[in-house]
């Protein structure tokens, strides 16, 4: 059984209907992710954990939205260990591990959308 990386329940939800909008939001949602893997990337090379933390802080709702549950979580967990966590021993592991999984999130998303909308 394949592990699905979202489910779009909870955003069709909201869109009641409207696919231009789940397109739209899943668009945004790869532009705007893409964009924060990249700032990761930056702020991990220069130990800028207070900003990652607001990274992830960011993600948490952003991956909430395509019940990505695995990710929301991780992203929570970088952001309590850049908080309240004085060792910081695993944090690169940690946002290693969520850029690299964000970025297969993209990927697949892309094939779908490519797949579902023809975009």
């Amino acid at each position: 059984m394949e592990h699905k990386l979202y489910d779009l329940r909870k955003l069709q939800e909201i869109a009641q209907g409207d696919e231009a909008f789940v397109e739209d939001m899943l668009t945004t949602f790869i532009s705007n992710v893409s964009e924060d893997v990249s700032n990761i990337r930056g702020y991990e090379a220069t130990a800028n954990w207070k900003a990652i933390a607001g990274v992830a802080h960011k993600l948490v709702s952003r991956f909430a939205y395509l019940c990505a549950d695995g990710l929301q979580a991780l992203s929570v967990d970088i952001e309590n260990s850049v908080l309240f966590d004085d060792n910081l021993t695993e944090i690169n592991e940690k946002t290693d591990r969520l850029c690299r999984e964000s970025i297969l999130l993209i990927e697949k998303l892309k094939e779908d959308l490519a797949n579902q909308f023809e975009v």
